[in-house]
């Protein structure tokens, strides 16, 4: 694109935020449309796609997935929001469903949010420090931004608390109703949609008959990638082929790619897989260390075992909501051989723990399968 075109092309997009921004004050709007915005077609996973995948089937709701190209991914059809229809469609929705922020948004900037009613999916139960708990965050900026928010949806009453610390709302706009995400992990397998059948199918013939074994390590503000040495990797394959077991991994997506080094393990931080639950189903075990995975991975009663190696750092930046010591189901790895020790214990035998259990009922109020339609409660309450 030449400079000339660039420039015409960013005074076309200024003239559509003043349109949107003069309109959206004057359009009448329908709470029966809801929209979904996405930034691209992969963003369309997690609890907002779950979210949809139950309100579309709701008459009485028109649900719309807005991209910013028109596009086919999962059988769903995006509407683009620089075409007319994407365009009118924003400008008449009374309800915004995000699962970051509102700059999940197409123009936030030019909406008019006292005539709106934004919806936050996020997209996972926080241990860590988030929004106002997390102490280098700007909180002016949070503070505007969540005060736009209608609700913000959590898992249980210990969620609500720490939600409620993280977001400084009120109960009533934390609302108690599970994770859409964590309705297609108890749910029969033969009732998943055909694209995530396609992924389960995918990772199976992956894995062929040997355990799986499932690393999910957390996002980090500074990370290395080399988290197993060579000695360590040899440890770990030998162990694994000892136990017919095999490591998939899956990277945070926000973090550096994974030094394999000499370690034996199945990649899928850039497959066709990119839906966690159904990484989660298929998994005997899972090792992580603070991502909040592991309190999805609870409602499936299986081994959790951590590997947290840069603890004391970690609960320095970005830190804890919880003393994580004690949040966790078993005693924290500190070390590789404490790792590999307490691995190979769940790889011989699977044992659930009591606490686990108890964490379990804390975590995860209504395991029920119907967190989608508690949302869709609300929205009819609201």
């Amino acid at each position: 694109m030449s400079f000339r075109e660039s420039k015409t092309t960013d005074i076309l997009f200024d003239l559509l935020k003043l349109f949107l921004f003069f309109f959206d004050k004057f359009f009448p709007k329908d709470d029966k449309i809801l929209l979904f915005p996405l930034k691209d077609k992969k963003d369309y996973k997690d609890n907002l796609r779950f979210c949809y995948d139950l309100t579309v089937d709701y008459s009485e709701f028109n649900c719309i997935l807005l991209c910013y190209s028109k596009e086919s991914f999962a059988d769903k059809k995006f509407i683009s929001f620089y075409s007319f229809r994407g365009i009118l469609y924003w400008l008449r929705a009374r309800f915004f469903f995000i699962h970051h922020g509102t700059d999940d948004i197409p123009y936030f900037d030019s909406i008019d949010f006292r005539r709106r009613k934004v919806i936050n999916l996020w997209h996972g139960i926080p241990l860590k420090g988030i929004g106002f708990k997390d102490f280098k965050a700007n909180k002016s900026k949070l503070k505007k931004e969540f005060k736009l928010y209608t609700g913000v949806i959590c898992s249980s009453k210990l969620d609500q608390l720490a939600m409620q610390a993280s977001f400084g709302l009120p109960n009533e706009k934390i609302w108690i109703t599970g994770l859409p995400r964590n309705d297609s992990l108890i749910q029969e397998a033969d009732s998943l949609p055909n694209d995530l059948l396609k992924q389960s199918e995918w990772i199976q013939e992956k894995v062929g008959d040997k355990k799986m074994v499932l690393y999910m390590p957390t996002w980090r503000k500074t990370s290395s990638n080399d988290i197993f040495s060579k000695d360590e990797s040899t440890k770990l394959n030998q162990s694994l082929k000892d136990n017919n077991a095999v490591l998939v991994v899956k990277n945070h997506p926000n973090t550096k790619p994974f030094n394999f080094r000499e370690l034996d393990a199945i990649d899928i931080s850039n497959s066709p897989c990119n839906e966690v639950s159904v990484l989660l189903r298929n998994a005997d075990i899972l090792v992580t260390d603070y991502s909040s995975v592991w309190v999805d991975y609870l409602l499936l009663d299986r081994p959790i075992v951590s590997y947290c190696y840069d603890f004391d750092a970690y609960r320095k930046d970005p830190g804890f909501i919880y003393d994580y010591e004690n949040i966790f189901p078993e005693k924290l790895n500190l070390t590789f051989d404490a790792f590999l020790l307490n691995l190979e214990k769940s790889l011989e035998k699977s044992i659930i723990s009591d606490k686990q259990n108890r964490l379990k009922q804390l975590f995860h109020e209504n395991p029920d399968g119907k967190n989608s339609e508690r949302i869709y409660a609300k929205l009819v309450g609201n």
